[in-house]
């Protein structure tokens, strides 16, 4: 247990690090060159992080378990009660950005569902590496938190054992913890963790936000701030004036005279009067001692290409490290894009998800076993071999309109007609599971309706029929 603290500690950091550009709280990292400090806090923020994250989360869409391609109503019933698939986006979301995010199942208490999944982002756990298990060997989480935001209560899994620890009293530390131990006849931790991008170094994943990611984002709110004080040139060229008097821009007295400084000594040019004359709709200039017209001209304003370029260059330079295409990042192309470049901009997102996919489909599993066996109060091995065969199911990635993938299942199911009308053609469609049970409740009570109106036509024709005969022992009149 105090190495899971010593290395939740170790860690801290870094996760904070990590939300804070998730959450676009970094601060402008200035290189004290171009830009003046007192415009140092302008704000600058550049949201790609939260978007890198959010592009790949919202494609990597949880769709239920399927027992060799049936579906179980207990599991089924499990999954809605504990709203499965918005905890998994949530955990997908963390583990993108953190690199592990972990899930619990604990026994539900009366009013919750009978195995109870809650999601823990790197913030609010640690665990430590199995390497000969190839899993985790223990964890512990932070289950609750006072209104200060300090930890009440922690709950460590362990593969024998559940230990629960709740702080006594309140106020400020040190603290005095009461310790509830529950045995745990799983034989694994009730914890599985969801890695983005593991290694054999690194099993516990990487986050997307990479160094480089975290420093091109970084030069990009610098070339924000350029652009913002640079603007300010735009809009207010410098201009000169040649051969103007001295006093042509000092301060005058209410009557008229032109004041003096402090001193006793010339006067001394207004910054508000020169800037009257800058924004005014005319300006009158007298003539110079000698007579001549003074000269006035305006230097020309910087333009702004430079600067969208460097942040068009910031932007490609994040959607090569990142697999965002570049419309995502608010950067658009002045040339005409076809619909099959726009389309092809999106097969590394699309392919990365899918890796993504296969490799959390694994986890959900996991978790799915440990939901069935908390249930039914068994460990995990003696599950029946269909349930240890549930599968997780996603949806494709790729996201195609309703069209696409209703003309591509109508060829296929034009080469196998039997499969028309099952629930995996109208899953192939696009059509949500709600619809797909509405859609078969209403063929079987169309189909109940259809043999009760045969059923009933087969009694009224035997019963013409029964009429129609003699009486037994005489002929019909």
């Amino acid at each position: 247990m105090e190495d899971m603290f010593d290395t939740w500690g170790d860690v801290s950091a870094r996760n904070t690090v990590l939300k804070r550009y998730y959450d676009m709280k970094n601060e402008m990292k200035s290189l004290g060159i171009s830009i003046p400090p007192m415009l140092e806090t302008v704000n600058c923020v550049t949201g790609w992080c939260a978007k890198a994250i959010k592009a790949h989360s919202v494609r990597s869409v949880f769709d239920g378990f399927v027992f060799d391609g049936a579906e179980d109503q207990d599991l089924k019933r499990l999954v809605r009660e504990n709203r499965l698939r918005s905890l998994y986006r949530q955990a997908c979301s963390s583990a993108l950005t953190y690199g592990v995010s972990a899930m619990t199942v604990m026994k539900g208490r009366p009013g919750q569902p009978a195995s109870m999944v809650r999601v823990f982002s790197a913030n609010q756990f640690c665990c430590l590496w199995d390497k000969d298990e190839g899993r985790i060997r223990c964890g512990v989480v932070l289950a609750d938190v006072d209104r200060s935001g300090n930890a009440s209560r922690y709950v460590c899994h362990f593969r024998d054992a559940v230990l629960t620890l709740v702080r006594i009293g309140s106020g400020g530390g040190p603290y005095e913890w009461d310790c509830v131990v529950e045995p745990n006849p799983m034989g694994r931790p009730l914890m599985e963790v969801l890695t983005y991008d593991p290694d054999p170094d690194r099993p516990l994943g990487h986050s997307m936000l990479t160094p480089e990611v975290r420093g091109i984002v970084d030069k990009a709110m610098r070339d924000v701030l350029r652009m913002e004080v640079g603007a300010e040139f735009f809009t207010f060229p410098q201009r000169y004036i040649l051969g103007a008097k001295d006093d042509l821009f000092s301060v005058k007295d209410g009557d008229g005279d032109e004041g003096e400084d402090e001193g006793g000594g010339d006067s001394v040019p207004s910054p508000i009067a020169k800037f009257n004359a800058y924004v005014g709709s005319f300006l009158a200039i007298t003539k110079d001692e000698d007579g001549d017209v003074p000269t006035v001209g305006q230097f020309a304003a910087p333009t702004a290409d430079n600067f969208t370029r460097v942040f068009e260059n910031d932007a490609q330079r994040f959607s090569g490290a990142t697999n965002v295409p570049l419309a995502q990042l608010g950067v658009l192309s002045n040339t005409y894009t076809s619909s099959d470049a726009l389309g092809a901009a999106n097969d590394p997102l699309i392919l990365e998800v899918e890796q993504i996919n296969e490799h959390n489909a694994e986890a959900l599993e996991t978790i799915a076993q440990m939901m069935m066996a908390v249930k039914d109060d068994v460990p995990i091995t003696r599950l029946t071999d269909e349930q240890c065969a549930v599968q997780a199911c996603f949806k494709d990635p790729s996201m195609p309109t309703i069209a696409a993938r209703a003309d591509a299942w109508t060829k296929l199911g034009a080469a196998d007609e039997s499969m028309v009308g099952t629930r995996v053609y109208y899953e192939g469609v696009g059509l949500s599971q709600p619809t797909i049970d509405r859609l078969e409740r209403e063929k079987q009570q169309g189909g109940a309706i259809a043999s009760l109106n045969a059923m009933a036509d087969t009694m009224a024709i035997e019963a013409a029929r029964a009429a129609a005969l003699p009486p037994a022992g005489g002929e019909a009149e």
